[in-house]
């Protein structure tokens, strides 16, 4: 078998694989594939007419309108519509949706990141100077989801799909020239937008001109320049195509047909002049650029987070998320993070807390008294003393516990993922081994946290009064074992065991 080609097929194929996955639409779930694909249909056929109601509100309006041509609107809830929309529009994240392909030439697993709806920045422009309101439209991805049975031309040859038409008009196939007439007409349009977030691009950084795809474009423009000379050729042989097949086959033609084709061969005319003047407009940028301000293209040495990264590549294009940010500099900071404690948590440390607002007033006027004034961050052992009872009461009965996923429910999987002191916690024990004290101490006295633990437990839980003086030892599960992943939380599957008299110690 020919692996070779099976990353790309897996690319092509993960958009439609999770199409409507991890929506709960109530009693829409089992239509929801269905639903969305209509969508996506309707909002293609907006695009090809040029109609810019395809804000979120007007998705909104058109999924409801599918529901009632399918005969199931009863069962749709303006909640679940809207979670539909939401799913369509953003991931769980609010950012790209997320699958996994098989890279062959790195022989590894890579991830994928993609999206049914963009942003549509002509439009959204003129929109946000009207009402506000963002307007959006099909990916590529979504894109291909719509013409998958059919074989998509590539970009630039055009010149194919043109004949292809010329042929079925001559054939007396109005139908099949008209599906084709529109798909060309899509085509050139993501083509003519793909171009324009080129230029965009190129006007806030020049460098872009030396991204692969300005080196890409740049050397293919003579074939550029030659397509548009063969498209005029075209659209003048397909109108005379359309005269002849008007005068020869009157008797048989369907006239409106004959019409509508007629209308959306000279709007294909229209959106390519339109993709040629976007075309014309960068070649021209460009070489201003080049002519005028040459010292943007001398070469400059080295790398530097600065200059490649913040400057070219955040400040510019944005992040996806607002966990990107975290991600981006967490290398700076620890380059080999440890992930059972991550960097979140560091930072969470560095919260603080202030005396009310109406307290803080009150001191304003007397600049002598005008000093923050701190609260330290304390644990909330209430919350730590219920995740971490279980572990004690198995400690006391059968002398170790392990922190595995099969050893709590998933409502406590959830409570440990969201609380973050009980897990430093086994950070904590594993740092030394732990001898519980005879008696509980005052914890103003320099108590730390494991004892005070500990003290709490057993004074709530007098059955744990056993543990008294016992030696505590905590150990890392072979690295070979599964880790702990739950929702929010991964981490080494840790062991606490008492250790009786005479073994011998770390």
């Amino acid at each position: 078998m020919n692996w070779s080609d099976f990353g790309e097929r897996n690319k092509r194929l993960n958009p439609l694989w999770n199409l409507g996955a991890g929506m709960n639409l109530g009693e829409l779930q089992p239509y929801k594939e269905m639903i969305a694909l209509s969508v996506l249909l309707q909002v293609y056929y907006l695009e090809l007419e040029s109609n810019e109601r395809r804000s979120k509100e007007d998705i909104v309006e058109l999924c409801w309108s599918s529901l009632e041509r399918f005969n199931i609107a009863k069962l749709g809830t303006p909640e679940s519509v809207e979670r539909l929309v939401d799913g369509l529009l953003w991931s769980g994240n609010g950012g790209d949706f997320e699958s996994f392909y098989y890279d062959d030439n790195s022989r590894q697993m890579e991830l994928q990141k993609y999206k049914y709806f963009t942003v549509d920045e002509d439009a959204t422009r003129n929109s946000w100077e009207e009402s506000g309101t963002t307007i959006y439209r099909l990916s590529e991805y979504a894109m291909e989801l719509i013409f998958m049975s059919h074989e998509i031309i590539e970009e630039f040859q055009i010149s194919i799909k043109l004949l292809e038409i010329q042929m079925h008009i001559k054939h007396g196939r109005v139908t099949r020239a008209l599906q084709d007439v529109n798909e060309l007409i899509s085509r050139v349009r993501k083509m003519t937008q793909q171009q324009q977030e080129y230029r965009n691009a190129l006007r806030r950084n020049p460098k872009h001109i030396f991204s692969e795809y300005g080196v890409m474009r740049h050397q293919r423009l003579e074939e550029i320049q030659v397509q548009f000379d063969e498209e005029r050729t075209h659209f003048d042989n397909i109108h005379r195509a359309l005269a002849r097949l008007a005068n020869d086959e009157k008797d048989v033609i369907d006239f409106n047909e004959l019409r509508m084709l007629s209308e959306r061969v000279e709007l294909s005319r229209r959106v390519h002049d339109e993709l040629a003047e976007v075309v014309l407009s960068i070649f021209e940028a460009e070489t201003n650029l080049r002519l005028n301000f040459p010292e943007l293209f001398w070469g400059a040495a080295g790398f530097n987070f600065r200059t490649h990264v913040w400057e070219e590549w955040v400040k510019d294009e944005g992040l996806p998320s607002g966990d990107s940010l975290e991600l981006l500099i967490s290398g700076l900071f620890s380059p080999n993070q440890d992930f059972v404690y991550p960097l979140p948590w560091a930072w969470e440390e560095q919260d603080v807390g202030f005396l009310p607002e109406t307290i803080m007033d009150e001191v304003e006027d007397d600049l002598d008294a005008l000093s923050v004034q701190f609260i330290p961050k304390g644990i909330p052992w209430g919350d730590v003393t219920d995740l971490w009872r279980p572990v004690f009461m198995a400690l006391a009965e059968k002398g170790s516990f392990t922190f595995a996923a099969d050893a709590f429910t998933e409502e406590e999987q959830l409570k440990w993922a969201r609380t973050p002191n009980a897990i430093d916690l086994w950070v904590q024990f594993f740092h030394t081994e732990i001898i519980v004290q005879e008696q509980n101490e005052d914890k103003a006295h320099g108590q730390d946290e494991c004892q005070m633990l500990i003290g709490q437990l057993i004074a709530d839980h007098p059955e744990l009064e056993s543990l008294r003086s016992k030696r505590l030892r905590t150990t890392i599960e072979d690295e070979q074992a599964d880790s702990v992943r739950w929702p929010g939380l991964e981490m080494s599957s840790y062991t606490i065991t008492i250790i009786e008299e005479g073994e011998p110690t770390a």
